[in-house]
């Protein structure tokens, strides 16, 4: 009796399997074509995926060499060379070195007086959508100071309030530029809330930290002068001794 039983569960499997067999075999003929496709559309995707990041690298590479050439031509005295190539760097459409360069020559430009055409480029790199949000708000950091220097005072506050918010790692070069901005329109309680606000900012870089103190102690030292009272016009009187020098 139990042989019989393993004989009829041996029949039952090998019916089952049987069974299998010919439904997965009705399956390949009916889906085969589309599971090869499938497969070779992965193998195709995964190939050109991996090339993109190869020529991506490649390309990147080149820029970053390119770039560093170009520093070099300008450091070794032939500049003439090496903002031609900027220029075509910044041209090439190659986001991460096409920026740097930008950001570049906009500074050269800052640095040699050229104020309004570095002040142009960095708004326009400020405003570039296509650039990370961190470039953008560098660019609009030095607008900032490239207006201050110009003397549009309106215009440097302008363009460094939007970065005083707390977070941002150019806050602190930000409450700079609006506190000088302040001091220079003789908004001197301003200035020093700007300055002192730096101060009192635990992650406030080492320079701006000092340079912030030095002039929180300067208004502090304008603000205890009294204002002399108006119309007080008199004029020293003629009989005060002259020492001339004994």
């Amino acid at each position: 009796m139990a042989d019989d039983d393993r004989r009829t569960d041996t029949f039952i499997r090998e019916v089952d399997e049987e069974l299998r067999r010919e439904q997965l075999k009705a399956l390949w003929n009916r889906f085969g074509w589309a599971f090869i496709g499938v497969c070779v559309l992965i193998v195709l995707i995964t190939a050109t995926y991996r090339g993109w990041i190869w020529l991506e690298e490649r390309r990147a590479a080149e820029a970053g060499d390119r770039y560093l050439a170009a520093l070099e031509s300008i450091t070794d005295g032939d500049r003439a060379a090496g903002v031609a190539e900027l220029e075509a760097i910044a041209a090439s459409g190659n986001t991460g070195y096409a920026t740097l360069a930008r950001l570049k020559l906009a500074g050269d430009d800052a640095a040699a007086g050229n104020n309004e055409t570095a002040l142009s480029a960095f708004d326009a790199l400020a405003a570039d959508n296509a650039l990370e949000e961190p470039l953008r708000e560098l660019a609009r950091i030095r607008a900032a100071l490239v207006a201050l220097d110009m003397g549009d005072t309106s215009g440097a506050v302008e363009r460094a309030e939007a970065l005083n918010v707390a977070g941002s790692p150019w806050r602190h070069a930000a409450r700079e530029v609006l506190g000088t901005a302040a001091y220079g329109a003789g908004d001197l309680q301003t200035a020093r809330d700007h300055f002192t606000s730096i101060q009192e900012d635990a992650e406030t870089p080492q320079d701006i930290w000092q340079r912030a103190g030095q002039m929180v102690a300067l208004i502090d030292g304008q603000l205890a002068i009294p204002a002399a009272p108006a119309g007080d016009t008199e004029a020293p009187s003629e009989t005060a001794p002259v020492t001339n020098g004994q």
